[in-house]
């Protein structure tokens, strides 16, 4: 049996308080990838898995430490 919601609560509308927006950027796995990737593009690195392990630690000094 396939019913819509809309159909049984046709005027109900459902908000969440505190709810992050759809719209957020991209998570730091999601950058350390797109470094990798371009570190292998470029031959700096010949292992992805190298590749991304170094773009990850260069990530987190980055957003994680403040060097004074």
């Amino acid at each position: 049996m396939n019913v819509e919601i809309a159909h049984i609560l046709p005027d109900c509308i459902i908000e969440f308080q505190e709810e992050l927006p759809l719209n957020h950027e991209p998570s730091l796995d999601h950058w350390a990838f797109l470094m990798a990737e371009d570190d292998i593009a470029t031959g700096y690195h010949s292992s992805m898995s190298h590749a991304y392990e170094c773009a990850w630690n260069s990530l987190d000094a980055e957003y994680n430490y403040s060097y004074i």
